[in-house]
Parts: structure tokens; C-alpha cells; sequence
């Protein structure tokens, strides 16, 4: 009789364990890359005064985006690292922007890595911008376009009969 007990006992251990390991699972922070972020290995490749655009864009691809004022002679490749764990807000991990700045010949001059340090807070303004003109109530939207209809007194304009 005992041996039956603990047998069913054990039985109904086992969905428990089993919900306690899928809630433990979900619970396990989701690490989410974003980006260029590039090995160690792969930038020993890059020199400057030696690499090129093309040894460049072979190394790391496409850059993410290029300077608009140096007609395209600066590089930027931007990546973030970030964690989440279940339901929370998402924190960043690790931020990396490669500036690679290039001569006219395509030669790279110079390199630049920035990091989540870096950065400059930036705070946004939430003011809206006036326009000119009468801003109309619900009502006046509802209302507004009863009776104006396009009669037209050119008899050459009305649908043929």
C-alpha cells in the first residue's frame, strides 16, 4: 500500500517541476544583438593608411550609414547589445559606433570607436508648432459640409443621359 501512495505522489510531482522549469525558462534574460558589432579579430584586419573602402566593406559590409557633409568620405558602422529579461523594459548592454574616415583616394586615414559612454543625453522639446487658421470643434466637422454640394450651372459638365 505504501509503495502505491508514493508512486502516485511522485507522479504528481512531476507536471510541477516541469511548469517551475518552463516559468524559471521564461523568467532567463533574452540577449539581442542590434546592428554592426564586429569581432576583435576582425578589426585586427583593418589598418589605417593601408585598408580601403573595399577591404572595409568586405571586412564589416555595408556601413550603416556615411557623412552627409564629406561627400561620403566618413563611414559609420553602429551597433548595440541589449537585455530583457521576461516583461521588463529592454537595458542596453554595450553601444559601439566605428567611424572609419577615408582620404580621396578610398584610403582609410583614421578610425574612431565610440561606446555607450560616449553618447550625450539629449533632451526633446514637446512643443507643437502653431498653424495658422481655425481649428474646428466635432460638431463643426460633422456639420460643416451639409449643403455644400458641387452644383455645377455648365450644362456641358453634367453626366451624360
Amino acid at each position: 500500500m505504501t509503495f502505491g501512495t508514493s508512486r502516485i505522489f511522485s507522479l504528481s510531482v512531476i507536471p510541477a517541476v516541469a511548469a517551475c522549469g518552463i516559468l524559471l525558462a521564461a523568467c532567463s534574460p533574452e540577449v539581442r544583438t542590434h546592428g554592426a558589432m564586429p569581432q576583435k579579430s576582425v578589426m585586427a584586419q583593418i589598418e589605417p593608411g593601408k585598408s580601403t573602402r573595399a577591404d572595409i566593406a568586405q571586412a564589416l559590409g555595408t556601413p550603416s550609414t556615411t557623412s552627409m557633409f564629406d561627400n561620403g568620405e566618413v563611414w559609420y558602422y553602429i551597433g548595440a547589445r541589449r537585455q530583457q529579461v521576461s516583461f521588463h523594459a529592454s537595458e542596453e548592454l554595450e553601444r559601439q559606433v566605428l567611424i572609419f574616415t577615408f582620404d580621396k583616394g578610398g584610403v582609410m586615414d583614421e578610425m574612431k570607436t565610440l561606446d555607450k559612454n560616449s553618447g550625450q543625453e539629449v533632451t526633446l522639446v514637446s512643443r507643437k508648432t502653431p498653424s495658422a487658421g481655425h481649428e474646428l470643434t466635432i460638431m463643426e466637422q460633422l456639420l460643416g459640409n451639409i449643403g455644400r454640394f458641387n452644383s455645377t450651372s455648365d450644362p456641358k459638365s453634367a453626366l451624360p443621359r
